[in-house]
């Protein structure tokens, strides 16, 4: 028997379509290294966890009927207790609490999060918690307190691992969930097991699920879920009127916003949209030379890597920069990562960035907010060293965003609805781009890097890995080369 577990539930919750693919059809996981980074990176956090709980049990019982027997065992024995991963079986659910303590007047039962304390995610968590307290009380027991075990913003490396977490107590929180989710456990039971997938609902939430076309035979590209920034009310009311292909879009239902009325016109045309041609010339000529193009790399994990910084706080260890001292001239590269990842290195990264960056006159980085937090990062956590905090300070406020260029006059039916450099970069420049890289994305960067930082990688690879990610990050600045130079040239047209 395949039981439903809280992700198969929560899945349902979203949509029974997904919840019963999650059931029925599990397909194989090959995590990226970023997703694989993350899921040891929980796995570490629950670990700490427990010592917020020294006399805990821990259900080591992989198997859920095997875990449950002895979880019900051990709480039938014993007036008080504190169990870790204790199974709970009710008809066709199953849920395993992380933590759960069990004293003369009922259950206390707790949820760890690896995400900080306060996050936009805590609603979400509740949610979590209120699956397993429901499961836990449809077999008779009382739950007296529901609580969420998050990241303490003020842990700093080196701490006692119980300095680490905050305890959240949402009881009443979980109180106005539980009843809700009680209502709809039966449905889910009778839909998730059933052998037919369930109809889908088309709208908002679907913008993003890999399950369009099966559901209604739909394609995402050229529909309204290209649309950037449309919203979910917007979206659904559209679609609730009949409206799912841009093609058959009135264009007045999309009012007087310009990208929405750019990324319309590239779908109906099939090609490039320039709009305000003259604007875009004036703020490309108003560029001084020399131009940088520069790019950072950050890394961030729960237990900071280095002295003095915070849980999830980013420090660059990388940077890329392109230079270019005139429209003509010839393309110049600098480049710097942490030579020994086990040691902070960013004073010398910030003082190896002001020399290579000290003649340009403009900056140019794709979502440039990034760039320039990071240098205002660096100028705060440097200073004690004055005349290099001001040297950072003065060039975070030299930036033109490459993105906002682009998204401000331009739209081609390749970008998908988004502005990323790695959706730009192919659409408009040929011949150039990140296939073949062993790193694709941020993403995976900054946990190769976190990698490295903890030794976990044989010293016989640690040299091909530091040449890939050098790689990476060149590319990020070469691809503003070229879309710089794309949109000189269309605008020179």
């Amino acid at each position: 028997m395949r039981l439903i577990t809280k992700k198969m539930f929560l899945e349902y919750d979203y949509c029974p379509v997904r919840g019963w693919i999650e059931r029925n059809e599990p397909r194989d996981f090959t995590p990226t290294i970023a997703e694989d980074f993350r899921m040891k990176e929980g796995l570490d956090v629950g670990r700490r966890a427990r010592t917020l709980f020294p006399e805990g049990i821990l259900i080591e019982e992989l198997d859920p009927f095997e875990a449950s027997f002895t979880t019900e065992r051990i709480i039938g024995d014993r007036q008080s207790v504190t169990l870790f991963e204790p199974a709970f079986i009710s008809g066709d659910f199953v849920s395993r609490a992380d933590v759960l303590r069990k004293g003369a007047d009922g259950l206390d039962v707790f949820e760890v999060k690896s995400s900080l304390a306060g996050s936009s995610n805590t609603k979400e968590y509740i949610g979590d918690l209120s699956y397993t307290v429901s499961v836990i009380e449809n077999l008779g027991y009382r739950v007296k307190k529901a609580c969420l075990i998050m990241v303490s913003r003020m842990y700093r490396k080196g701490d006692d691992d119980r300095k680490l977490f905050e305890i959240i107590d949402v009881t009443d929180e979980v109180s106005a969930q539980k009843s809700e989710i009680k209502a709809k456990l039966e449905l889910a039971s009778v839909i998730l097991t059933s052998t037919l997938i369930p109809s889908g609902s088309l709208g908002y939430k679907c913008r993003d699920c890999e399950h369009l076309r099966r559901c209604f035979g739909l394609d995402r590209r050229l529909s309204i879920f290209e649309l950037p920034r449309l919203g979910a009310d917007k979206t659904d009311a559209l679609i609730e009127k009949g409206y799912f292909s841009l093609e058959e879009l009135p264009r007045e239902a999309l009012g007087d916003k310009p990208l929405l009325q750019r990324v319309f016109r590239g779908a109906k045309t099939g090609g490039i949209v320039v709009d305000e041609p003259e604007e875009l010339r004036e703020k490309l000529n108003s560029m001084d030379y020399p131009i940088g193009y520069l790019d950072f790399e950050t890394a961030a994990s729960v237990i900071p890597l280095y002295d003095g910084l915070a849980p999830y706080e980013g420090i660059p260890y990388q940077y890329s920069l392109h230079i270019r001292r005139e429209a003509s001239g010839v393309l110049e590269h600098r480049e710097f990562l942490f030579g020994n990842p086990s040691r902070d290195e960013s004073l010398l990264l910030a003082e190896r960035l002001v020399e290579d960056l000290k003649d340009c006159k403009t900056l140019m980085a794709h979502h440039a907010s990034v760039e320039r937090n990071i240098l205002r990062w660096l100028s705060n956590r440097f200073k004690d060293f004055p005349e290099l905090s001001e040297q950072l300070i003065s060039f975070s406020e030299i930036f033109v965003d490459s993105e906002l260029l682009v998204k401000d006059h331009i739209y081609h039916p390749d970008f998908g609805g988004s502005f990323s450099i790695k959706r730009l970069l192919p659409a408009l420049v040929e011949g150039v781009g990140y296939e073949g890289l062993f790193i694709h994305n941020g993403d995976d960067a900054r946990y190769v890097f976190v990698n490295m930082a903890l030794g976990n990688y044989r010293e016989s690879e640690v040299e091909r890995i530091r040449r890939d990610m050098l790689e990476y990050c060149k590319m990020d600045t070469l691809a503003m080369v070229e879309i710089h130079k794309f949109l000189c040239d269309l605008s020179s047209e």
